[in-house]
């Protein structure tokens, strides 16, 4: 009669065992996924797993020396297939007009692929390959845009490295406005807990980029932000950030918060 209990038990423990390691995986995969500008500007180079669906809602605010502004960005990436992503966004903000001159969009709709080329072994990084096209749908929007980008994470331990390259070609500019602009991201994460628990997901990233205006000075940027898990499938993400070089208008001090929920 002893022989019964100790099995069941022993699936039972097998059975809660495994549901454990799902649900850690889940809660790491959903506080790891660094989406573009959620907070910040890098993004790892894992794709969204397959048929899994992210919703992401945002608010943010800028400090200039010239006018400030504000407002709500929204974003939705599916797992197409595996190693494949898609995804749409679209940010707002207010004084379009002053921005479009800033080379910042207010309403312009950005549909992007993110393919995973290799994914990270014990001596590779992880590489993926991104494209985007931003379609004119905004407020004094101009034209289309190309953007190309290659991505590489790479994982030691508790940290985790990200290097982001992006090229963008303009569709239409001013006389005073570069076609092409050039981006390049430098940042890391890093797991908070000592137990290994990602509730806590801490970033920092310094992005170099060219100015929008011509013979201008070079735009640096640094940032900072985290991740923290708040439900089972919801993670509140916030960040700060400023441009350190570049403009007379450039954003002295910019923050962003926002919620994100995967399903």
């Amino acid at each position: 009669m002893t022989g019964r209990p100790r099995g069941v038990w022993r699936i039972r423990s097998g059975a809660a065992l495994a549901v454990l390691l799902i649900a850690a995986a889940a809660r790491a995969q959903i506080v790891n996924e660094l989406e573009l500008e959620r907070p910040l500007t890098m993004e790892d180079a894992h794709p969204l797993p397959y048929r899994a669906v992210s919703s992401s809602v945002d608010w943010t605010s800028n400090w200039r020396e010239g006018r400030n502004d504000y407002g709500p960005g929204f974003s939705f990436t599916y797992g197409l297939a595996r190693a494949l992503e898609v995804g749409a966004a679209v940010r707002y903000v207010s004084s379009p007009d002053v921005n479009a001159t800033r080379g910042i969009s207010s309403g312009d709709l950005n549909l992007h692929a993110l393919y995973g080329i290799t994914p990270e072994t014990a001596s590779l990084p992880a590489l993926a390959f991104r494209v985007g096209v931003e379609f004119p749908t905004g407020l004094d929007s101009k034209g289309t845009d190309l953007r190309l980008g290659g991505l590489a994470t790479r994982t030691f331990g508790a940290v985790r490295l990200h290097a982001n390259f992006g090229w963008t070609r303009l569709g239409d500019t001013g006389p005073t406005e570069r076609k092409d602009r050039l981006e390049g991201v430098a940042g890391f994460d890093v797991i908070t807990s000592p137990r290994g628990v990602t509730d806590t997901l801490l970033l920092g990233d310094v992005v170099v980029r060219t100015n929008p205006v011509r013979d201008a000075e070079t735009i640096v940027t640094l940032e900072a932000g985290g991740r923290f898990r708040i439900g089972s499938r919801t993670v509140f993400f916030a960040g700060m950030g400023s441009d350190v070089t570049g403009s007379h208008d450039r954003a002295k001090f910019r923050l962003r918060a926002g919620i994100t929920y995967v399903f």
